[in-house]
């Protein structure tokens, strides 16, 4: 297999078959929280971009030079993945807080969040340790820095891309005629069912 095919596999299967909100689903907390208005669905995917970016950069560094090395691994890798991505997060909390007040304001709780966001972490633990989830992903023992990047690009975007289509339905459903039962949270939790259907079917049609 090319290097090509194999990151384009790579990206695939982060974005799509292995979706990590509506095929895995880790990370619901932003995803029933913040999906109400369009507006912090796009702040919070792309927070969540960088973030995912940054933390598995540095946790691929972290782990391949410091933790594997030392035999450490194994039982220090959380406490210190989670400290690279709430030191990350702080950076993005206080940037926010300075370029865009009306955004950081807009995100409340959920920016802070990001630190104990499972998608994050669960990332940026599957590019530094690929297997860990047994994801039906191309690669072998280990990843490169490319692949781990590609990987966590796919990831990134499939949760961005998950949560604007959801908060893009949510504000459409606002306006439809959805019976008095079923308004508010039992009909998100109808609708995100149903996405996650369509996105299982992604298996199937990529044949992985």
């Amino acid at each position: 297999m090319s290097t090509i095919s194999q990151f384009a596999l790579l990206f695939i299967g982060g974005a799509l078959i292995n979706n990590i909100l509506l095929t895995r689903f880790i990370g619901l907390c932003p995803f029933f929280g913040v999906s109400g208005n369009m507006e912090t669905s796009m702040g919070m995917s792309l927070a969540v971009v960088f973030v995912m970016m940054m933390a598995s950069t540095a946790t691929w560094v972290v782990w391949e030079f410091v933790l594997a090395p030392l035999g450490v691994g194994e039982f220090l890798y959380i406490p210190a993945f989670i400290l690279i991505i709430a030191s990350l997060v702080q950076f993005v909390e206080m940037y926010l807080r300075k370029a865009s007040p009306v955004l950081y304001r807009a995100m409340g709780i959920f920016l802070p969040l990001i630190t104990t966001n499972c998608a994050v972490l669960a990332t940026a633990t599957e590019a530094a340790k690929p297997g860990f989830f047994k994801l039906n992903i191309p690669v072998g023992a280990s990843l490169s820095l490319g692949q781990a990047l590609i990987y966590t690009l796919g990831v990134s975007i499939g949760f961005g891309f998950a949560l604007i289509t959801f908060a893009a339905l949510r504000e459409r459903l606002e306006l439809a005629a959805v019976p008095r039962a079923f308004k508010g949270s039992p009909i998100a939790f109808i609708t995100a069912g149903l996405l996650s259907l369509a996105y299982v079917g992604f298996s199937g049609w990529f044949g992985l």
